[in-house]
């Protein structure tokens, strides 16, 4: 029996709460239910995917990560950075998760630039290049400095990467014996 003023469990035939007071009825009376509050349940909102994520993955092996890298458009020893993020190498695709998009925003000053920059990686954050698509892969020197990696597309373009490490030489030759074969 449970007291019908402050909801106190009591011995059954109480005529008064021990805790309250308050008279209780002798009779039969419902019980009190004590509330049960239940925690609401958290669900975490779903986040839109990118277009990739949303497909089936790739079968390929991973052969390397290639790590930090510059990307520019066209295979000359200078280009205009399309975008600067991490390459992986696969036996079927290399795939380039960028952390930033391209430079021309800088032109309206560094924050306005920066801001740009990262918003528009923010769209389109991961360029897949399958090696089929590839009509041939070399390396080059970006400034007649830095080692380059070339990927030469059958459709006539061309994409360049420079490592962002001092052994950008060796890396870009690496991922040209790597995925070689695979052409």
């Amino acid at each position: 029996m449970f007291c019908t003023n402050c909801g106190t469990q009591l011995p059954e035939g109480s005529r008064f709460c021990s805790q309250c007071g308050a008279p209780q009825a002798a009779s039969a009376q419902p019980a009190y239910q004590q509330p049960v509050y239940q925690q609401p349940v958290y669900q975490q909102p779903a986040y839109p995917q990118n277009a990739y994520t949303q497909q089936a993955a790739p079968s390929g092996a991973l052969l390397m990560e290639a790590g930090k890298m510059t990307r520019y458009n066209g295979g000359k020893a200078v280009g205009a950075v399309t975008g600067t993020g991490d390459l992986f190498v696969y036996d079927d695709r290399l795939e380039f998760y960028k952390k930033t998009g391209d430079q021309r925003g800088y032109l309206l000053g560094p924050v306005i630039g920066a801001a740009l920059s990262i918003n528009g990686a923010k769209k389109n954050p991961v360029d897949i290049y399958e090696l089929a698509d590839v009509a041939r892969v070399r390396t080059g020197k970006y400034a007649g400095l830095m080692g380059t990696l070339v990927l030469e597309l059958k459709n006539g373009k061309a994409v360049s990467f420079v490592p962002a490490s001092g052994k950008a030489g060796k890396i870009a030759e690496q991922i040209c014996e790597l995925i070689s074969p695979y052409l």
